[in-house]
């Protein structure tokens, strides 16, 4: 499993990174992981799905997904020479998009809203509006050909513009549990998030969702494109992270609480995947 936690680094008096049309025609699986940004990523082409918040979307033309900090997501595309994945994608830190918003209060409610709201919408159909977007896109990608300072001024435009196209467009999760039936794996990761920090029983998550124990994990996998043991384990981490920078609790206290109540392969599963002790990653963090 690769690194869960991204952190973005920004260069020196920077505020912004920008990936205009990231083009991707080979290998594309994706992997669990969050930063300590927002992340927004608009779909130029392509399919497959992103997992957020315990749904699933699908990928396609149109779609805006928005990424809150700290919030675990995975993104994975079926990719081919006939299908590639083009998207652009930005980090920013909500503070400073909230400063450049000064003056458009409602504009600036909106994406607060986005960014502190528990009960957020994380994916937006823009369906037509995204011809807008793409425009305005590719307006901010050539404003900053040449430059080497950040143009505040275009940064906010190209904010507005975002908003914009949400506000206008429809607000609605494209998928929501009161529009459509929910996947299997939807139900999966609901029971994970009432469960991961107990020993997680295959047989009960097997019944309780109506399934047999042999086709659990296989339907994960199909409707994912990830493996059930690498979501349970990529939201225990990210919650003992989460109790490691906020709470005194010890390692081993830590690891009970997140379901893994053998303190030895807590420390090494967590070294692991984050390539740090959970001491050393309070201590840095």
């Amino acid at each position: 499993m690769k690194q869960l936690f991204e952190p973005v680094r920004f260069a020196d008096q920077k505020t912004f990174i920008w990936d205009y049309q990231i083009y991707t025609d080979t290998y594309y699986k994706g992997y669990y992981h969050w930063h300590q940004c927002c992340e927004i990523m608009f779909v130029h082409g392509g399919q497959g799905n992103v997992v957020v918040n315990q749904q699933m979307y699908d990928i396609r033309r149109g779609m805006l997904f928005f990424f809150q900090p700290y919030q675990l997501h995975r993104i994975y595309s079926e990719v081919s020479p006939a299908c590639p994945f083009q998207r652009t994608i930005f980090y920013i830190d909500p503070q400073v998009a909230e400063n450049l918003l000064q003056g458009f209060a409602k504009r600036k409610a909106m994406f607060t809203a986005l960014w502190q709201g528990k009960d957020t919408q994380y994916a937006f159909d823009l369906g037509e509006r995204s011809g807008i977007l793409e425009w305005a896109l590719m307006n901010y990608e050539q404003s900053t050909q040449g430059n080497t300072e950040e143009d505040a001024e275009s940064l906010t435009m190209l904010l507005l513009q975002l908003l914009n196209c949400i506000g206008t467009g429809d607000p609605l999760l494209l998928h929501t549990g009161e529009h459509r039936k929910l996947r299997y794996s939807e139900k999966i990761m609901g029971w994970i998030e009432e469960h991961y920090h107990e020993e997680v029983n295959l047989e009960q998550l097997a019944e309780e969702i109506h399934l047999s124990k042999s086709y659990v994990s296989r339907i994960f996998h199909q409707e994912t494109g990830g493996r059930l043991v690498d979501y349970l384990t990529a939201r225990r981490i990210k919650q003992a992270c989460r109790l490691l920078g906020t709470t005194d609790m010890s390692v081993e206290q830590i690891g009970i609480a997140v379901g893994f109540p053998n303190a030895s392969y807590f420390n090494q599963l967590f070294k692991r995947v984050l390539g740090t002790t959970p001491l050393k990653y309070r201590k840095s963090n």
